[in-house]
């Protein structure tokens, strides 16, 4: 039987998230344990990452508008999948580092791109657009299981062979989809691209809740850098390690299917507050070795501070700004203003990791506090500056100056 083009679009979006959903949490595992590198390269290749983002995001945007979105795709998930062969030879130690730096940038951008790929390939088809992001984080959720139950019975270059499985089939995937990048991104050249992303951060409201929303997401450094080797110092076996990722992915995935009706009634600005006091009671706890169940409980949490922030976000710009500028202000919001409040996050928790590295889980677990600051700073950004919607659009209004 013939896939369709919706089928085909979603299953590609499914097997990128294979190699993302085990990436993410285990890579930095493999990177302390069998790379020998401290937590400031650890957060470096992050870091890194998130601030040549800044130029990727735009640049893979323009390949994919003039050379196709599907080949695009697939080119930037044979990077990765270059990059998790390369480490297997036991590359010198700086070698190893830029590779990881590679990768990162690679899965920064590949976002994106899978969803321009589903949203262009479940166009007026089954699996729609909502379906086929729930087959995405379902390999997602998966991707973080079995990435926790390799690394328990195979150890870190265990998770490298799985990640080299999932990347060939995350590069080839996309090539099975329908062309499409001339519909779904705009024709802008990359100079473009900033000048105009930059002039709509000049609008105030807009600038001001982009900015508190970037510093709750921001408290995530921590946790994507170093949950998964902070939990391994505790001796949390690999496969519980797949199941408190899991948990939070999944609780995230509940919230948007219900958000609907469940949150009808809040305002971006009340969203953005739910996702910040999630976020600060989140890393609080986090801050304490926590037994597994708890620590579980408590990843939950991610609903708010990662899911309710990102939805408060997506409500405050559909409400402020007109729909032929939402598609740009999509694009440039996480190359040019998430993209260096989170490196500076990751940075920070690089060092005070190292720092508090002596002292062993119940000291390292400590720089989640650091985090707790970043979501207050972004709620006192927005007690500060009050964005509202309706302000943001009367200044699109007149010139800005």
């Amino acid at each position: 039987m013939r896939l369709s083009d919706a089928w085909r679009a979603s299953l590609a979006a499914g097997a990128v998230n294979l190699v993302l959903g085990a990436n993410l949490p285990y890579l930095p595992v493999w990177m302390e344990k069998a790379g020998g590198m401290s937590g400031a390269e650890i957060a470096g290749a992050g870091t890194l990452a998130a601030l040549i983002r800044i130029f990727a995001g735009p640049l893979a945007a323009g390949r994919a508008q003039s050379h196709g979105l599907r080949s695009t795709l697939a080119a930037t998930m044979a990077i990765c999948l270059a990059g998790y062969a390369l480490l297997f030879p036991h590359l010198p130690h700086a070698a190893a580092f830029l590779v990881c730096v590679a990768i990162y940038s690679a899965t920064n951008v590949s976002g994106p791109l899978f969803e321009a790929v589903l949203i262009y390939g479940t166009r007026n088809a089954r699996p729609d657009y909502g379906q086929g992001r729930a087959i995405a984080s379902l390999a997602f959720v998966i991707a973080n299981l079995a990435g926790g139950a390799i690394l328990s019975a195979f150890g870190p270059d265990g998770i490298l062979t799985y990640l080299i499985g999932a990347g060939l089939l995350a590069t080839a995937a996309p090539l099975l989809t329908r062309q499409g990048a001339r519909q779904a991104l705009p024709r802008r050249t990359i100079l473009s691209t900033f000048v105009e992303g930059f002039s709509l951060y000049r609008i105030p409201s807009v600038f001001a809740f982009v900015l508190a929303a970037a510093l709750i997401q921001a408290s995530h450094g921590v946790y994507y850098a170093f949950s998964s080797v902070i939990w391994v110092s505790q001796g949390i076996s690999g496969s519980s390690i797949g199941v408190l990722w899991a948990v939070g992915v999944v609780t995230e995935i509940a919230l948007l299917i219900l958000s609907a009706r469940l949150l009808r009634s809040f305002s971006p600005v009340g969203l953005l507050w739910l996702g910040g006091l999630g976020a600060i009671l989140r890393w609080s706890a986090a801050g304490f070795v926590l037994p597994v169940f708890v620590a579980a409980l408590f990843q939950t949490l991610h609903a708010a501070s990662f899911a309710l922030t990102h939805l408060g976000t997506m409500r405050f710009l559909q409400q402020a700004l007109p729909d032929e500028r939402l598609p740009l202000v999509y694009a440039v919001n996480g190359a040019l203003v998430f993209g260096p409040i989170l490196a500076l996050s990751t940075f920070l928790s690089g060092v005070a990791y190292d720092a508090l590295a002596p002292g062993g889980p119940p000291a390292q677990t400590h720089i989640y506090w650091l985090m707790v600051i970043a979501a207050a700073a972004g709620l006192a950004v927005a007690a500060i500056t009050r964005p509202a919607p309706d302000k943001a659009a009367a200044s699109l209004q007149r010139p800005q100056t």
